[in-house]
């Protein structure tokens, strides 16, 4: 699993980027094989705080395989900090991950840009 906020090599379409901003339970999929699913965005915040929300659903019991949303931390070592976590939503079934997060100070690069990702260990 990646250690930084590189982009990642599965890239979304015109038509994944507008299914993800909107919620119209409209799916951008992906196939793990003794791996990672990943998703990873970057979304450039003007304002000095925000609330980072995910909707989806996974084919993989979360009660076993845990699924997570982090935020890439600039600041010091960087590396990845866990926001929030889902292990007991059903298969196949919407859940949401959210944060509110009061100080982007160490999520911000010189861009304004952060950088979050939700993930799911595939075995």
């Amino acid at each position: 699993m990646p250690d930084d906020n590189t982009d990642l090599e599965n890239a979304y379409t015109a038509g994944d980027l507008v299914n993800i901003n909107d919620k119209n339970d409209q799916r951008v999929s992906q196939t793990a094989t003794s791996q990672y699913a990943i998703h990873q965005y970057k979304d450039y915040v003007a304002e000095s705080s925000c609330t980072v929300e995910w909707e989806g659903q996974t084919n993989l019991d979360p009660a076993t395989k845990i699924v997570f949303l982090q935020i890439y931390n600039l600041s010091g070592t960087p590396g990845w900090d866990n926001l929030d976590s889902d292990n007991s939503s059903p298969v196949n079934t919407d859940f949401i991950l959210t944060a509110d997060i009061a100080d982007l100070t160490n999520y911000k690069d010189g861009s304004g840009v952060i950088t979050c990702r939700i993930y799911q260990q595939a075995t």
